[in-house]
């Protein structure tokens, strides 16, 4: 059975209860605007008392100074964490996509280069790839290149792990084309984990489509040509099967953890 990993928020932890621990074997701590470090510090420490491989996010935009950020890091390396997720974030908006200009760091390259991953001595240091671009950063391939720079002068493990993808033809191009680039420039393999949606309603998704800055065309023309909009769902498995050279998967759970635990359970029987 492959294993996957999958992003939670802290609200979610005791639904984890019914997440087959075999299958998968990471969870991600989405840190989203409006809550508080603590919060993701106690969801991590909860899931590593219950045996769980945990991976915080730690979003430039949300986290207002130098100060939080050595004080949030101090707090995830004293309960055990081992690996984290560096990204920019969207800023105190999380529904709406703009530029935060209330907090000291604007993207996630400045937030690495305060000297305080090196101090803390994380074990990896993952960052985010964007398939389909990002709506705030017209040029994500570039910054990610400059972001493996930096992981590679300072001999840190790290994985790329993407927004969740529609457009699949594009993210296939865009993993060949991201393993050739790592690989010409630094003589260096990165494992890409790409993202994608659980079961939902294509409703649902097309509604965390525009939060997260994912292109929904697809998705809206999928419900429009199939009708019946509350009762059509997305299944994951055909978007796995079309999904081509990446090495793991990473699922958002935008329909329910149960649900995904239930498709899980369908793809065994199977």
């Amino acid at each position: 059975m492959q294993k996957y990993s999958i992003e939670i928020v802290p609200k979610q932890i005791e639904r984890l209860k019914y997440l087959p621990k075999d299958v998968f074997t990471e969870v991600y701590v989405a840190y989203i605007p409006g809550e508080k470090y603590e919060s993701i510090v106690e969801a991590s420490k909860s899931l590593i008392k219950d045996g769980f491989n945990v991976i915080p996010h730690c979003p430039a935009r949300t986290i207002p100074s130098k100060k939080e950020l050595d004080s949030y890091l101090f707090q995830l390396s004293s309960i055990g964490v081992k690996k984290i997720l560096t990204l920019a974030g969207s800023g105190n908006n999380h529904f709406e996509i703009t530029e935060n200009r209330n907090n000291i760091f604007s993207n996630t390259l400045e937030m690495l280069e305060t000297g305080l991953f090196e101090k803390y001595q994380f074990e990896q240091i993952n960052i985010v790839g964007h398939p389909e671009g990002n709506p705030m950063d017209p040029e994500s391939d570039k910054n990610l290149l400059l972001k493996c720079q930096w992981l590679y002068k300072r001999n840190f493990n790290s994985s790329i792990v993407t927004q969740w993808t529609t457009n699949l033809e594009s993210t296939n191009k865009w993993i060949l084309d991201t393993k050739k680039m790592i690989k010409s420039k630094f003589d260096n393999k990165l494992n890409i984990t790409i993202g994608i949606a659980g079961p939902a309603k294509l409703t649902t998704l097309i509604n965390y489509a525009k939060i997260c800055g994912v292109n929904a065309t697809s998705l809206i023309l999928k419900n429009k040509q199939l009708g019946l909009r509350n009762l059509i769902r997305h299944n994951p498995t055909k978007t796995i099967e079309e999904l081509r050279n990446y090495d793991n998967l990473h699922f958002f759970p935008f329909g329910g953890i149960r649900e995904i635990c239930d498709w899980i359970n369908e793809k065994v029987k199977s």
